[in-house]
Order: structure tokens, then C-alpha cells, then sequence
């Protein structure tokens, strides 16, 4: 988090990222949504446009000047993006008008122990999901996926693939704030799911926590990463590998309160690396 307020007016290093946390900056970025409750590219656009306004008052800096610093290519961009954000213009709050301010994060983590969640470590063996792909998609985008799946191809053709168990896969994406998701279904017959259209995808053997979850989702999958992050993983001295995350669901109601799923976790002992 220290880093990052020393880049908001340049470039951010992806492998700096990585050495100072331990993890990929698109994993850095997915696990900095689900602690703070907002993307990292968000948190990050507020506070060059909280920073922004230090410019203004005490510079006279010329508003493209200003627009480039900040990663917007024209003052008309910079200008919209800080009236919607501040309410008011870079003009106006130049010329003494009230704007908002955006502090930094201080992310702790709350170690309270003793949690009543029975997560089990398991090595898992290879294997094999078809389904729809989405590459390159905000999080928030990962039903559609299953929406597509289900125009695609029928229910019963998806359970005869395999052993009828159905999978939402998360993997992380090129670009540092997006993943690559699939709505699929285990496999043994490839060929006929190649048939039907679908994308494979083949995932080595891994050793995971298997997290149970309860509840209706997609909100008791985001406390069962806030558990994760929050208190198994400071507490085992675990990280996230890197490798596929699984949300491995059931066939009941999943909006239901008493809708139980997992969690597959892949999971590596942590490195701690000096800032």
C-alpha cells in the first residue's frame, strides 16, 4: 500500500507488486477487492483524483499538464472524470470550491481464531472442465458466463460429459485488474464436448483448502474469501498459489439461506519478502 501511493502519478510496476506481496498483481488485485470492498483500479483512480487536487491549489500547472500526470489523455477526460468524482470542476476547485477527499487504505487483518469453519486441505488430481470461457472480464461479469453456457447446450447434455459436477473456474487475466472465468462441467469425453461447442480446460494436480460455504451466493462466496484472507491464511501461514481458484457448486437452490457449495483454494506455504 506504500508502494502504491508513491505511483499514483506514473506507472505502476506489476513485478514490484509482486516482489513487495508475494503474489501476481492481478491476484494482488482480486484480493484487494474482496478485503476493501472495491477494485484497485478504483481505489487507485480516487486517489489520483484526491491527489490531483493538491496540484490544482498549490501549482499552476496547466490542466492537460495536470491530465497527463494523472493517466488521462486529454483535460476534457480528466476534467469529466474529477466532476464526477468530486462534483465540481478542476476550475472551480482551483478557484476555492469544496471538493472531496479520498484517504488511503489501511488494510489490517483481524485475527480472531477459533472460527467454526471446518476448511480441510486436500491434493487434488488433474482435471478436466468444459464449458463457456470469458478472458479478460471484470469479476462482476462472471454470470454471464453461466447464462451463456446454458443457451449454448442443455442441462442433461452438460451432466453426460462427466460425472454431472459443475465448476466456475477463475484464473487470472493478462491484464492486471481482469480474470479469464469458465461455466463448466467436469469432463471424461472431451470429444463431445468439443462437439457441443464448448472450451477446455485442463487443470494439473494441486493442493487446495476446501472451504465449506452456506448460504445464498454469490454474497457467501465473498465471506468465504473475507475468511480466507482475514484469518486462515494469517493463521496456517498459507498463500494462494497462483494456480485455478474452483467454485464448486451443488444442484440446490443456490439463493436458498441453507445452499451449500465449496471453495477450492489452491494454496502454497507463504514467502515473506522484505519491502
Amino acid at each position: 500500500m506504500k508502494y502504491l501511493e508513491t505511483v499514483l502519478d506514473t506507472e505502476i510496476d506489476s513485478k514490484k507488486v509482486q516482489q513487495l506481496s508475494g503474489y501476481s498483481y492481478a491476484m494482488f488485485s482480486l484480493l484487494f477487492s474482496i478485503l476493501a470492498d472495491m477494485s484497485l483500479a478504483e481505489y487507485l483512480r480516487n486517489r489520483r483524483l484526491t491527489q490531483a487536487v493538491d496540484d490544482l491549489k498549490a501549482t499552476s500547472d496547466k490542466m492537460i499538464d495536470i491530465a497527463l500526470k494523472y493517466g488521462y489523455d486529454s483535460a476534457d477526460a480528466f476534467g469529466a472524470a474529477f466532476k464526477k468524482f468530486h462534483g465540481t470542476t478542476p476550475s472551480q476547485v482551483r478557484s476555492g470550491s469544496a471538493y472531496k477527499v479520498f484517504p488511503s487504505v489501511q488494510l489490517s487483518l483481524k485475527i480472531t481464531g477459533g472460527k467454526d469453519m471446518a476448511i480441510k486441505i486436500e491434493k487434488k488430481d488433474a482435471l478436466v472442465v468444459a464449458g463457456v470461457l470469458l478472458e479478460e472480464i471484470d469479476n462482476s461479469l462472471c454470470s454471464s458466463a453461466w447464462d451463456q453456457l446454458f443457451e449454448k447446450t442443455s442441462f442433461e447434455s452438460l451432466e453426460s460429459l462427466g460425472n454431472g459436477q459443475s465448476f466456475g473456474v477463475c484464473t487470472s487475466g493478462k491484464e492486471a485488474h481482469l480474470i479469464n472465468y469458465m461455466a463448466g462441467y467436469d469432463v471424461t469425453d472431451q470429444k463431445k464436448a468439443k462437439d457441443l461447442g464448448l472450451s477446455i480446460m485442463e487443470i494439473e494436480p494441486a493442493e487446495y483448502a476446501i472451504i465449506p460455504v452456506k448460504g445464498p451466493i454469490p454474497g457467501s462466496i465473498h465471506k468465504a474469501w473475507k475468511y480466507v484472507l482475514e484469518v486462515f491464511f494469517p493463521e496456517t501461514g498459507y498463500s494462494h498459489s497462483g494456480a485455478p481458484d474452483f467454485e464448486v457448486y451443488s444442484e440446490d437452490d443456490m439463493y436458498a439461506d441453507d445452499y451449500e457449495m465449496e471453495l477450492w483454494v489452491p494454496i502454497s506455504k507463504l514467502v515473506i519478502r522484505n519491502f
